[in-house]
């Protein structure tokens, strides 16, 4: 039946937009939250993102949310999943785990970033990837996964129309190079 899937922009989310299109016969509604701290620049990048989805799955059987706030929160981003829970069987997610916990603690090194304690994208354990409508079908890879999964289906270019950084500065839609995020995304995609 219909799904959902949260779509940020990020390469994640991204992925998993593109195989419910190209495979789903059913109606897909994307959900996007949208910030003021970081100037709404995921919006564009979304929306890039579904462009080039419908251009290379021919499948318009979608509906577009987006809600707009001051700033993003897990839990504003769970009250907006839940808000539209109606509308669709199962919600998609695009989370992945962290690099391994060297690589993490580089990146956490050269950014000032401490992401690596957050334990519920910690490498090396094995997390559900279903509960109860929610399903995150990649929490168990890691990004450099994600961008194989990329090359295996010839979809590179999808890639560059994501953005995964998390800079606070107002750049658009480009990476600061910056962030840990950005280090992340360089690790996993060369």
């Amino acid at each position: 039946g219909p799904v959902g899937v949260l779509c940020s922009g990020g390469a994640d989310s991204s992925l998993v937009l593109y195989l419910l299109m190209k495979y789903s016969e059913h109606p897909i509604h994307i959900l996007t939250m949208t910030n003021r701290k970081k100037n709404f620049a995921n919006l564009q990048v979304v929306n890039d993102v579904v462009r080039w989805c419908i251009t290379h799955t021919k499948n318009i059987n979608i509906t577009h949310t987006v809600k707009y706030v001051e700033e993003q929160t897990n839990k504003e981003l769970e009250k907006f999943s839940l808000e539209n829970l109606h509308k669709f069987k199962t919600i998609y997610i695009g989370d992945t785990c962290y690099p391994p916990d060297e690589i993490n603690q580089q990146f956490a090194d050269e950014t000032g970033d401490d992401f690596q304690n957050m334990l519920d994208r910690q490498p090396n354990k094995n997390r559900p990837t279903k509960v109860g409508p929610i399903y995150v079908p990649f929490t168990n890879y890691d990004k450099k996964k994600i961008a194989e999964i990329y090359t295996a289906l010839g979809i590179r270019e999808l890639n560059i129309f994501t953005r995964s950084c998390e800079s606070l500065e107002d750049i658009g839609v480009e990476h600061c190079g910056n962030c840990w995020w950005c280090k992340e995304r360089e690790w996993a995609f060369d």
